[in-house]
């Protein structure tokens, strides 16, 4: 893994994974768009073990920090919506610049599955995008994980004196993140299916145990998608499940097998 900034005036933070040197196969180029938010630091080493595994098959694979996140400049306050997709295109571009490969392969996890589909609406190269568990609607994301902040909050204040028994909401933290109202606009008005009729990218999405989206299924499978049943349970929305890292020991290969294709 090599990292390195990028993109204007080096601001985003990138990690390369370049090929294996006996990797065998087709070389191919593959972008991670990662969460945000505590699902970010949930899926962190899982997307590292996808980065590894899909360069031992020949990828070149980019995985990268949105401005105002993780080791990209800026702080969490400068951060909007708007430039998260704008920072996914420098990074669409970095890897066909790189690579000389024009075709860049695209997994979105989480929330990174609309900022990947919201990157390709604008781009007139076709795509293949992979969403894992994508937030479908960013409405109801911001609705769920606010309700976790507030279940947190009550937990974490009723061992304080009475008057503090309380738990918050409405302020810009989610928990433990401060998102600004550019991000947090953006993200409400965004919903994947918005971006599937004018574009004819190969989507396909890969649901762990539990996880249910029958729009966006009814939606892949007309365009002659795939639908993955991962065997592995993350339990996104379960506050219990927040501090609990997620792997994919038995869905890796699966998921690379389509995206890479």
């Amino acid at each position: 893994m090599v990292p390195f900034f990028f993109g204007a005036q080096d601001t985003l933070y990138g990690a390369y994974h370049p090929p294996s040197p006996d990797a065998q196969g087709p070389e191919t180029a593959l972008l991670i768009c990662q969460g945000i938010g505590y699902e970010y630091m949930r899926a962190y080493r899982a997307c590292w073990q996808m980065a590894e595994t899909a360069a031992a098959r020949n990828a070149h694979v980019l995985r990268f920090d949105y401005r105002g996140t993780g080791d990209s400049q800026g702080r969490q306050h400068d951060a909007s919506w708007a430039e998260w997709i704008a920072n996914t295109r420098e990074a669409i571009a970095w890897l066909q610049h790189t690579t000389a490969l024009s075709h860049v392969r695209i997994l979105g996890v989480r929330v990174g599955a609309l900022i990947a589909a919201a990157a390709s609406a604008g781009d007139i190269d076709r795509r293949r995008l992979l969403f894992w568990d994508p937030v479908v609607d960013g409405e109801t994301y911001l609705r769920d994980i606010a309700d976790m902040h507030e279940s947190q909050t009550r937990n974490m204040n009723r061992y304080r004196p009475r008057r503090h028994h309380h738990a918050e909401r409405g302020a810009d933290e989610y928990l433990g993140f401060h998102w600004p109202t550019p991000v947090v606009d953006g993200l409400a008005q965004a919903r994947l299916i918005d971006y599937a009729p004018t574009r004819v990218d190969d989507w396909d999405v890969a649901l762990s145990q539990g996880e249910q989206a029958p729009a966006l299924i009814e939606t892949i499978t007309a365009r002659g998608g795939h639908v993955i049943d991962m065997a592995e349970t993350m339990d996104w929305t379960d506050i219990r499940a927040q501090y609990r890292r997620v792997a994919l020991p038995r869905s890796a290969e699966t998921m690379l097998d389509r995206v890479l294709c």
